[in-house]
């Protein structure tokens, strides 16, 4: 006798997983006016499917690795750059974000009282209308600690309200930035030279030839330390006659030297005004004396390590003139640490090159072996971290859960990079590869057991209210961000940013970025978005603590 298909896939699922997640991320291929779900959509597909039978769910633990691998990962990915904006503009700025998310809290629990939504659905809608996945996780283990006995349904009348508002967030804040760029002309170009302190993001580099007319008797260790400082402009070889050499290497500038540079486009142009003029050909084609190429970062052993403290010119004559991490080139200063999968452009003699190479790796195998030992530990540290009770007024207690103790581990590991013989950093690839991996099974395995509460939500009419309520949870805060935002006077690149990070969506930078068209929507995002993920996860947590003792 064979198998209907429900019972067919009822009773294997793992077949039932790939399904939903092909499906999904099919599905979320798929571009309406340039807009796609993208990961979402195996959530969505997942509903779907769930809605056809309440035997078609995967087992728990799908989506709590799921959530736990992927809050790790966006902690690991963000913690380099994350302390470093907190010190920039953290205090304040951090304030708002925690400052506006209360706003959308307490909107949240006044409109749900107001429609008589039960906390779980209260949590659900916070999470779907502010667009966190993570959220919902925190909200579902939080149901757990206070009702276990019935902790399933309630789990999915969260997942029901997350997915009648889930993408509220994106449309009301990009709905709210182009009302008011509607009224208020902004010069996004003028912003960014306002604040290019703020920004010492990727930039566009070019490399150029100069020849000394101006700069004569220039000492050079004093103008490669007042470059250093900016950090826009690198000097790199050097032409004195016959001889080409690193640029470091001679005490000052001769007249008639050739010296090759490499920097920011406005950065360069002014150091070729100071020293004389462009000359051509460039430099950088000569390869007699001095080769080039673009090496790998791939030893463990240097990560987290000051390009200084490798002593490359001491050791080998040697100069990295630029790190390519992910899609972009910034300039090799002294400071910059080196991560896994740094592609850096290294000059060396040609019998060095090497031994330069063998020093930092250069092995694309090596990149494509996961270091288990590195990221289970860490998430196990996250786990632990989430596992820790914090006892609330009312006997209550609060758990930083699956959701947010992974993700404070991660940004904390992320910064470390590494400890002794363990690796806590990955390579940029196989965070991203885990991180979907991690959210698809989280989406999946949450969808698929909310499907049949999503049918029941709407046969007994209860929808309506929890749409209403994400929507007004949505447009609030998007309106409470620009608002508040103008009235701190924070340019209006950097406020996109940090709407971004509120919202917890690229799909937000991404709109900033394509109408900034400069650095600060990025750097505003990395530093709101790991303070929005906590905070969101925490305060579901909270709603449904302090909704379920009233």
């Amino acid at each position: 006798m064979s198998l209907s298909p429900i019972n067919l896939l009822a009773s294997n699922a793992v077949l039932l997983c790939a399904l939903v997640l092909g499906v999904g991320h099919l599905l979320g291929s798929i571009r309406i006016r340039g807009v796609a779900l993208g990961v979402a959509a195996v959530f969505f597909v997942g509903l779907g499917v769930g809605a056809l039978d309440e035997r078609l769910r995967l087992p728990d633990f799908a989506d709590q690795f799921g959530l736990a691998l992927f809050v790790y990962l966006i902690g690991l990915a963000a913690g380099p750059t994350f302390f470093v904006a907190l010190r920039r503009r953290g205090l304040r700025d951090n304030a708002f974000v925690a400052g506006v998310l209360a706003v959308a809290s307490l909107t949240a629990v006044g409109a749900a009282n107001a429609f008589h939504l039960n906390p779980a659905t209260a949590a659900g809608v916070f999470a779907g209308a502010l667009v966190n996945v993570p959220a919902l996780g925190g909200a579902q283990e939080a149901l757990r600690a206070v009702d276990p006995t019935h902790a399933g349904s309630l789990a999915s009348d969260a997942a029901v309200g997350m997915s009648l508002t889930y993408g509220y967030g994106v449309v009301a804040m990009i709905g709210a930035l182009i009302t008011y760029m509607m009224f208020v002309r902004v010069d996004f170009a003028r912003e960014a030279a306002e604040n290019e302190h703020l920004a010492p993001a990727p930039r566009t580099l070019v490399q150029l030839t100069l020849r000394v007319t101006r700069g004569a008797g220039t000492d050079i260790r004093e103008l490669t330390d007042e470059l250093a400082r900016d950090g826009d402009v690198l000097l790199v070889r050097l032409r004195r006659g016959d001889r080409v050499l690193l640029a470091t290497t001679v005490a000052a500038l001769d007249q008639g030297d050739l010296l090759s540079v490499v920097g920011t486009r406005t950065a360069t142009g002014e150091l070729v005004a100071r020293l004389g003029e462009k000359a051509w050909p460039a430099l950088s084609l000569d390869r007699g004396a001095l080769d080039f190429r673009r090496i790998t970062v791939s030893d463990p052993a240097l990560v987290g390590t000051a390009i200084a403290d490798l002593d490359l010119l001491r050791r080998h004559g040697a100069l990295i003139t630029r790190v390519r991490r992910g899609d972009h080139d910034l300039i090799a200063t002294p400071v910059t640490r080196l991560l896994l999968g740094d592609r850096v452009r290294v000059v060396a003699p040609r019998d060095q090159m090497s031994d330069v190479t063998a020093l930092l790796g250069d092995s694309d195998q090596s990149l494509a072996r996961v270091d288990f030992t590195g990221l289970t530990l860490g998430l196990a540290l996250g786990l632990l971290l989430g596992a820790v009770a914090v006892p609330l007024a009312g006997g209550a207690t609060l758990r930083l859960g699956l959701a947010a103790g992974p993700l404070i581990v991660g940004l904390i590991l992320g910064r470390v990079g590494r400890t002794g013989p363990i690796t806590w950093q990955q390579p940029r690839s196989t965070i991203l590869v885990l991180r979907q991996v991690g959210v698809a099974l989280f989406f999946a395995g949450v969808g698929l057991k909310s499907g049949g509460a999503l049918v029941r939500g709407f046969s007994d009419g209860g929808a309506w209210k929890m749409i209403a309520v994400g929507a007004l949870v949505a447009a609030g805060t998007a309106v409470a961000c620009i608002a508040v935002g103008r009235l701190l006077r924070m340019p209006l690149s950097w406020l996109m940013g940090v709407m971004a990070g509120i919202d917890t969506n690229p799909a937000v930078l991404t709109f900033a970025e394509d109408r900034a068209k400069n650095e600060l929507p990025a750097l505003a995002y990395s530093m709101a978005f790991p303070v929005a993920m906590v905070l969101k996860v925490l305060i579901a947590q909270l709603m449904v603590v302090l909704l379920s003792h009233q």
